[in-house]
């Protein structure tokens, strides 16, 4: 489960810190006492032969810990939820590059949007949550980098896609 919850909280741009600190708490409250356990079991010769003879569920932990670890380095949960969320974040594209503004809404794909800003060829949407210190989103552009009438930076994430940050 906290492998789980660590892939969730880092599937966004700027990664939903709140979720990513209650998951470290979980990691340590976990992890800790794991680490004496099986220190302690190494140490006793009686309790080193337990150890062999269950290896298979001493090994899962560090396991899930390591795939957990390696999928947020490469950056996949960040690219399976846009991914996902692709047709939904192309529709809404293709409706503001035919001149029609955005509007309100709660989620586009599977993004839940905290703001949206727009204009004809370009437009941005904060994710809810996403961020520590600023708020993080994406933005598309029909041409080139988005000018959108909002501060912020941008870095090309795919295609017409950039990851759009506040800071």
């Amino acid at each position: 489960m906290l492998a789980l919850g660590t892939v969730y909280a880092t599937s966004v741009p700027g990664w939903h810190f709140m979720w990513l600190m209650a998951i470290g708490v979980g990691w340590v409250l976990f992890g800790v006492p794991w680490l004496v356990v099986l220190g302690g079991a190494l140490l006793r010769r009686d309790r080193a032969v337990e150890l062999r003879r269950h290896w298979r569920s001493w090994v899962v932990p560090p396991l899930a810990a390591a795939l957990a670890g390696a999928l947020v380095y490469v950056g996949a949960p960040v690219r399976v939820r846009f991914e996902l969320s692709r047709g939904s974040l192309e529709h809404l594209a293709q409706t503001v590059s035919d001149g029609t503004p955005p509007e309100e809404r709660r989620w586009v794909g599977l993004y839940p949007v905290k703001y949206l800003e727009g204009s004809r060829g370009a437009f941005g949407f904060m994710i809810e949550d996403a961020g520590f210190f600023g708020s993080y989103g994406f933005a598309w552009s029909s041409n080139g980098e988005p000018d959108i009438d909002a501060p912020g930076s941008y870095r090309h994430f795919d295609g017409r896609w950039y990851v759009w940050s506040d800071d």
